[in-house]
Formats: C-alpha cells, sequence, structure tokens
C-alpha cells in the first residue's frame, strides 16, 4: 500500500496541556533564539480540546512559567477559588472536616476549563507556524530497530470488517527525530511503547475513572469560585475516591466523583457510583430544580511518582499524564502535565542544537525533572496513592504522618498492585439504580450528554482477544465486570436468536475513558483508537 510520508524535527502525538505548552515553549525559545525547527502535532478528536477533560482547578505556577505574570492574558479562565470545605459524608450527613487538608488546599488557584485552555493554546500554535493536525489518530509507532522515528497514523474509511470502503485513506507515515507522546491517561501508543522496551516504572500504574457533570442551578446556593471535595459515602472502607463541586458562577457548577479500580468488587460501577452520590441531601439540595448541561468520564493514573515509567529513550519523550504525573494527592495534574511540557521543550532544544536525539541525550529531561519543583512535588506524596490499597482509614493515618514531616520519611517505595489483579471472583449480584431522569440518569443519557459520536460503519476501536471467555469463564468467575465498570453501556452479554450468550461491543457509545482497559480481569480488552477520529466533544467541560 503506497503511503503519504510526512518529515518534522519534533512530532507531539496528543493534543493536550502537556504537548501544547511543550511546542509553544519549543517554538518561542527557536524563536528568540533565531532558529527554526519544523514542529507538528496529531490530535485524535476531530477539533483540538473534543477529548480533553479535567476536574477544573488549576495551580497557576505552570502557566506564570509559560507565559509570564500577565498570563491570565493569555488563556480562559472562570475565577479564582474564593473559599473552599471539606466534607467526610454518610448517607445523610455532609460533616465538615474542621480543616483543609494541607494538599487540598486550593487557595491562588483558579477554576477553569481545560479543553477551552487547549483550544487557546492551539490558536496561538497555528500563529506561530506549528502544524496542527486534527483528527489524526495515531495508530502505531515506526521504528528503526527499537529507536522511535515517527507515527503511522490511522487508515481511514474503513468498513465493519477493516476492508478498504468507498471512502478508503491510508494513513500518513510521519517521519519525526523525536517523538513526545502526550496522549493523556493510558495513551494507546505509550502503552505499547512501554510494553515493548520494558519501561513500566517500579510500581504499576493504577487508576480511577472520573464521573463529571455540568449543571446549571437556581441562583444563590453557591458564590463564584466556592469549592467543595468530600470522602466517604457512597464508598465504602475498601473503596478510594472522593467528589468534587466547583462553583464556575453564580448558577453553574462542576461536580464530580473519582472512584479508583482497585477495590476488587466485580459489580462496582463508577457512574452508578456518581448517581447515588447526587441523592445525598447535600447534594440533592445543590441541584434540585437546575438541569444537566453536559456529562463526561475519564481514567486518572493515581500512581504517581513510583508508576512512572522511563521517559526517554532513543527518539522519544513521555510527559503529562502518560508519564504518570498526576499529583493525586493535591488531585491536579494541569499544571504538572504544563511543566512536564516545560523540560520536555528545553530538552529537545538542546537536542536540536547538537542533532542527537538518542536516549543519552534525552535523558536529560529526566535529570531536569528530579531538579525541578514538579519532581520535588511528586516526590514528596510519593507514596500516597499505596497507602490507601490497606483502606481509607489507615491510608489517611499513614499519609497524614507523611505530610507532618513533609515527605521525608517514608521514604522506601510502597508496592501497589495492579487494578485488574484485585478483582475477586464473586458472584454479588447486579443491582441497577433506579434512575429519575431529572437528577440521575442512565448511561445512554450520559453518552448523549458527551457528545459521544462514532461512525457506526467501521470496525471496533475496542477489541477483544478471545470474546468466547466473556461468555464463559468471565461470567462464572465475575459476572461479567464489564457491564458494571464501563460508563457509557459499550459491553454487553446479548442473547442470540438460538437462545445463545454472546458478547456485544456498542463501540459508538464509547467515550474514550480506558476503564476497560485498565479494569478487565484477564486484559483481553485493548481499546485502540476509531478510524473515523470519533469520540466525545467535551469542549467547555
Amino acid at each position: 500500500m503506497e503511503r503519504e510520508q510526512l518529515s518534522v524535527d519534533v512530532l507531539f502525538v496528543g493534543a493536550g496541556p502537556a504537548n501544547l505548552a511543550a511546542a509553544y515553549r519549543l517554538a518561542k525559545t527557536l524563536e528568540a533564539q533565531g532558529r527554526e525547527a519544523e514542529i507538528a502535532i496529531i490530535e485524535k478528536g476531530q477539533s483540538v480540546g473534543d477529548h480533553i477533560l479535567s476536574g477544573g482547578i488549576m495551580d497557576p505556577r505552570a502557566v506564570e512559567e509559560l507565559f509570564g505574570p500577565d498570563w491570565r492574558d493569555e488563556i480562559p479562565v472562570d475565577g479564582p477559588v474564593r473559599g473552599e470545605s471539606v466534607f467526610f459524608m454518610t448517607e445523610t450527613l455532609a460533616i465538615p472536616f474542621p480543616i483543609v487538608p494541607p494538599t487540598l488546599h486550593n487557595e491562588g488557584c483558579y477554576i477553569v476549563s481545560l479543553s477551552k485552555i487547549c483550544a487557546a493554546l492551539k490558536d496561538k500554535l497555528e500563529a506561530m507556524g506549528v502544524m496542527i493536525c486534527e483528527g489524526f489518530p495515531g495508530k502505531e509507532l515506526l521504528f528503526d530497530g527499537d529507536r522511535v522515528v515517527g507515527v503511522r497514523t490511522m487508515d481511514m474509511g474503513l468498513d465493519r470488517n477493516g476492508q478498504p470502503g468507498p471512502s478508503f485513506q491510508p494513513g500518513t507515515d510521519m517521519f519525526a527525530k523525536v517523538t513526545v507522546l502526550g496522549e493523556g491517561t493510558r495513551g494507546s501508543l505509550t502503552k505499547s511503547l512501554v510494553d515493548r522496551l520494558g519501561l513500566a516504572g517500579p510500581n504499576p500504574q493504577i487508576y480511577g475513572t472520573g464521573i463529571k457533570e455540568i449543571w446549571d442551578i437556581p441562583a444563590g446556593r453557591v458564590y463564584p469560585g466556592q469549592v467543595w471535595h468530600s470522602a466517604g459515602w457512597p464508598l465504602t472502607n475498601d473503596q478510594y475516591g472522593g467528589s468534587w463541586m466547583y462553583a464556575m458562577s453564580e448558577t453553574r457548577v462542576s461536580i464530580g466523583f473519582v472512584s479508583a479500580l482497585d477495590s476488587g468488587d466485580p459489580t462496582f460501577d463508577p457512574y452508578q457510583t456518581m448517581q447515588r452520590w447526587k441523592t445525598h441531601p447535600k447534594i440533592k439540595g445543590l441541584l434540585e430544580g437546575g438541569s444537566l448541561v453536559r456529562s463526561g468520564a475519564k481514567t486518572v493514573p493515581e500512581g504517581g511518582y513510583w508508576s512512572r515509567p522511563r521517559s526517554f529513550g532513543d527518539g522519544f519523550l513521555i510527559i503529562g499524564d502518560s508519564g504518570s504525573l498526576l499529583n493525586i494527592a493535591r488531585l491536579k495534574g494541569i499544571h504538572t502535565a504544563i511543566k512536564s511540557g516545560m523540560l520536555a521543550a528545553d530538552t529537545i532544544v538542546d537536542c536540536l542544537a547538537l542533532d542527537d536525539f538518542g536516549a543519552g541525550r534525552l535523558s536529560l529531561y529526566e535529570s531536569m525533572f528530579e531538579q525541578s519543583w514538579l519532581g520535588e512535588e511528586l516526590r514528596k506524596n510519593r507514596n500516597f496513592r499505596a497507602y490507601f490499597q490497606q483502606g481509607f482509614w489507615a491510608g489517611g493515618l499513614l499519609n497524614g504522618i507523611a505530610m507532618l514531616f513533609g515527605g521525608r520519611i517514608f521514604r522506601d517505595r510502597v508496592p501497589l498492585h495492579a487494578d485488574c489483579e484485585a478483582m475477586k471472583p464473586a458472584h454479588w449480584g447486579k443491582e441497577p439504580m433506579a434512575v429519575d431522569g431529572k437528577l440521575t440518569f442512565d448511561k445512554v443519557t450520559g453518552v448523549y450528554n458527551a457528545g459521544a459520536i462514532h461512525e457506526e460503519q467501521q470496525p471496533s476501536h475496542l477489541v477483544i482477544a478471545d470474546t468466547s471467555i466473556c461468555v464463559t469463564r468471565c461470567a462464572e468467575e465475575y459476572g461479567n465486570p464489564c457491564e458494571s465498570f464501563c460508563p457509557a453501556d459499550v459491553y454487553e452479554i446479548a442473547t442470540g436468536d438460538d437462545g445463545g450468550k454472546r458478547m456485544q461491543i456498542n463501540f459508538s457509545n464509547c467515550v474514550h475513558c480506558k476503564t476497560c482497559d485498565v479494569a478487565d480481569p484477564y486484559q483481553l480488552i485493548t481499546w485502540t483508537v476509531p478510524t473515523d477520529a470519533g469520540g466525545p466533544k467535551y469542549m467547555g467541560m
């Protein structure tokens, strides 16, 4: 098959905050030095920002470094945090913490829509001559031995059987001196690279699934910049997670719930947990009489410092959420992603000057990371998430002691087990929650409000290696947990005309959260990019 070929100096995979900040810093630095380089970004979404979802509080430290003291003139924000509370919830009570834990202090931070920030950065980059290719999913990495030399983009116009259809267009081979992977959480190319080269960190990565909703509510219930966080109900002591409420204005709020995927319960349902949380008197009182505007879901990389893959090698760097740089203790990853992009840009400037993109030269990224405030911030909380695998109360106690000493004790790595390894064989029975369509909603409504669209006449981008296991071994051992953990009703055990059971994959529902790729106990499910650049539309969330 003849493919178009394109060569650039630097290729960024994914138009999230890490890569956009990296491209901006790189272009600005080269311009100041009177040098030039061909810089390209490929993005799987149809528009930059479509696939970007974040809770939405940003520490401005990194953007101030990137843009200077007038950074608020450069990117959109909803406004500063003006007050915050933390609650422990029982089924009927919201008990306020007497003090806000240090990791949850948000003074000086801002409520933002990350998708809007990414769209604004895209406009800046295009004005600077950076090539941004929207709707170009990266299918696979290109190698010369074990050296990454670029990316092949996805073939377009394939039919359901994966064969060329009437509108077939082969993907492009994009070659680069260095390829920067900033695909966000559980990126498909990053996953394949880590597996191929054995780059995994000392601990496996673990994840939570976050469900987010934007609501319009009657005035007078919150004030702009008000922030709530909570722990407790509807989670048990064996389950890690919590909620947020961020007041974007007096009448619009961002709410969400993040549930860890390592509880071991095969019937655990992150989407249903979020819906149940909204029935709590405090949350119900906030939302009643309001209307749901948008919703979405994504996984969150919670492993932290010890789960970072080796983030450099011959011809590549891994940054942002792909590099496990979320600070789960602070519930923040925007500033860490942007800082990692700046470090990557500074590394690449050095490599371009010497025309050396080998692992030895690109290891400068790791050295700068360890010496930066980003490395220091993540090291302080290096065992935060691991402690909570011992239970909520034990984890809170151990982390409290560690924070009291500023991260100077408990330095040794605390091991983690992968989410898929936690699943316990059980027949606990699924209990679907009744929804009312006003406060609580079913998953199909969630898909609609995420704006998820895929062309149905294409091969499924969700691949199960052996579907016979779904209706035999998995059904017997776990009761098909994919029907519970998927927030978009993608996986369904259906009954055929002959009365037999089969796995039905409703891939057009997919909101690209990657929960299935993470939580499948047999690791038979592989999330890949769709051929139509489809998916959710999260702009403004």
